[in-house]
């Protein structure tokens, strides 16, 4: 699926994609020393006991969305369970998150409109700031609708029950500067787990076919709140703009008729 929101399946829990997911897990993690990126952040991890807005590390990650899915800092838990005298079993399962499922989260990738990020690409100092910010805001709206409006877990026999995930969701979000080819393209990268906290206090999957499916959702909302906050906070219009003949036009931003 194209367009400035896209949602894709980050890791498969088989032996066979831990190389992968470890890899991947590099990749996602920004580093300092790598120019251009920023390291992540993440949000909902209250449940986890980790604070709004820390930074996210390669081992959290390789945790969360790696083979297993398991807690950011299962590491620490397990060998702090081993130290108080735990067996290796029941101090594996302190650092699980409910039961081993096949794929562990996914990635929305927020990309503005394109006569935004040209924006930001070319213009001023200024300029740069206003756009950075924006997308910034319009993904915390998003991940709150999604949050309130499409996110369940499910449980029970055949998911028969479904639920919303009352502590909200677990995600890190990457702020990238450039395209693979080097090009500039101001986007963010949302690493979405797919486990969720019950009320029960138990873990449970987030039923990522409810994601998939409302991802152009997720993309109109995302362009409506960058466009507007862009136009209104440089002076600009916006103007439709047809894509695909036939269907609804885009919003993009242009310079305000006098």
């Amino acid at each position: 699926m194209s367009g400035p929101v896209t949602c894709t399946a980050t890791t498969c829990a088989r032996p066979s994609s831990a190389t992968a997911a470890a890899r991947r897990a590099r990749r996602c993690a920004p580093l300092r020393s790598r120019p251009g990126f920023r390291p992540g952040v993440g949000w909902g991890l209250a449940a986890l006991g980790l604070a709004l807005g820390e930074e996210v590390t390669e081992a959290q990650l390789r945790n969360l969305f790696g083979e297993r899915g398991r807690h950011p800092d299962a590491d620490r838990i397990e060998a702090d369970r081993l130290a108080a005298g735990d067996s290796p079993k029941e101090a594996f399962k302190a650092g699980a998150l409910g039961r081993r499922v096949m794929v562990t989260g996914v990635d929305f990738v927020f990309r503005p409109q394109p006569t935004v990020y040209l924006l930001w690409a070319l213009g001023d100092e200024e300029t740069r700031r206003v756009i950075e910010v924006a997308p910034e805001r319009a993904i915390v709206r998003v991940l709150e609708w999604i949050e309130d409006e499409v996110a369940v877990i499910r449980y029970g026999k055949d998911g028969i029950y479904r639920v919303r995930p009352p502590g909200g969701l677990v995600a890190a979000r990457f702020r990238h500067y450039e395209a693979r080819s080097g090009m500039p393209l101001l986007h963010d990268h949302l690493l979405l787990s797919v486990k969720g906290q019950r009320l029960d206090g138990e873990w449970g999957s987030i039923h990522t076919l409810a994601l998939h499916e409302n991802t152009v959702a997720a993309s109109a909302l995302y362009n409506k709140l960058v466009a507007a906050e862009v136009c209104e906070e440089l002076g600009l219009a916006t103007e439709p703009r047809t894509v695909t003949p036939g269907r609804r036009p885009d919003a993009e931003a242009a310079r305000r008729s006098r």
